[in-house]
């Protein structure tokens, strides 16, 4: 039988230049020596323009004119300086500007208030475009409406509104550097959703949907076990679901387990949760060992699918789908008038 020959493997390309560490440091040296020179300056209050050294009157190579070039271009990238380009001044890092506030926006419209701060603390870092500037304003106010929306609870709010409504609404006709697109879709957005959490004060279903959108949060974020179930619970509560039943995997022994949690945390003279009818803990030690059983087993992410699944059926409508009526959502130029920088 004949055999096939199996070709030999090809040698490994060995590249004639390799990573310097020495030399990259030495670069990076100099860069971080012009940086802080430069901060200085912004300190005694100077807005200082990075200049790239001249030949003349010099006798320097190429290769040192280029590198002087190099270190003056990443110095103005790092501290968001404009850079002298042969008599003209450009600003280096708008291209990073720009992708910070379309993370930063992104993460609000995901309810990520922790990214969108870092993201807008990057952009306004670095840009010197108007237009970004106005940009990052807009989404630190559209940061505080988001914040409104996870904090203020529908009804038991002093406020009838939502803050950052007026704020947002009095901020937009001032950026007069945005298309005017844009700012008219972000004042419908911000009445949406104010209008949304106003509805949720007075309207049973409303305010479900709202304590369900708080629970997603809370897991989404991390915001710890003991708060998703307390959110959870209250939906619950809110929405008359028993905790009675004999299904060990059922919606009604969830509940009991997350009740649990907090029926521990009781003292005798406390004897009500806000959320159900009043409950006191057991006082014999066997009743105190079931107790700890039936909160060890609780699990918040369980009982939020179960509830999800329960509402869905319930209101003939997708709950989890319905929490989106809480999410900002984000504007989207057109293809014919979109412009660099657009987020």
């Amino acid at each position: 039988m004949a055999v096939r020959p199996v070709p030999e493997e090809p040698p490994a390309i060995q590249s004639e230049r390799a990573l310097d560490p020495t030399a990259t440091w030495e670069l990076l040296e100099r860069v971080s020596s012009l940086v802080e020179k430069l901060r200085q300056r912004r300190f005694v209050g100077e807005d200082p323009v990075v200049e790239v050294p001249s030949a003349t009157k010099r006798r320097v190579s190429r290769a040192t004119l280029i590198e002087e070039a190099i270190v003056a271009a990443l110095a103005a990238e790092r501290l968001g300086a404009l850079l002298d380009l042969n008599g003209t001044l450009v600003s280096v890092a708008e291209d990073v500007a720009a992708e910070e506030l379309a993370t930063a926006y992104r993460a609000l419209a995901t309810w990520d208030l922790r990214a969108a701060e870092s993201a807008l603390a990057r952009a306004l870092r670095v840009t010197r475009f108007p237009k970004h500037q106005q940009r990052i304003a807009l989404g630190w106010a559209l940061h505080r409406l988001v914040s409104d929306l996870l904090r203020l609870v529908p009804g038991e709010s002093k406020e009838k509104s939502l803050p950052a409504e007026r704020l947002v609404a009095e901020l937009l006709p001032t950026l007069d550097q945005l298309p005017h697109e844009e700012r008219a879709f972000y004042h419908g957005e911000v009445r949406r959703l104010a209008a949304a959490w106003r509805e949720a004060a007075t309207d049973d279903r409303s305010w479900c949907v709202w304590a369900l959108f708080r629970a997603r949060v809370a897991l989404l974020r991390g915001e710890g076990h003991e708060t998703t179930l307390a959110w959870l619970l209250r939906l619950a509560r809110r929405a008359g679901l028993a905790t009675t039943g004999d299904d060990p995997n059922g919606l009604a022994t969830l509940l009991r387990q997350a009740e649990a949690v907090f029926q521990l945390l009781i003292t005798p003279g406390e004897h009500r949760f806000a959320w159900g009818p009043p409950a006191a803990p057991p006082a014999d030690e066997t009743a105190q060992s079931e107790l700890r059983q039936l909160a060890a087993t609780a699990s918040a992410r369980d009982l939020f699918r179960a509830l999800v699944a329960v509402l869905t059926a319930q209101w003939g409508e997708d709950a989890l789908a319905a929490t989106q009526r809480f999410a900002l959502a984000l504007w989207v130029p057109e293809a014919s008038s979109t412009t660099r920088g657009d987020v």
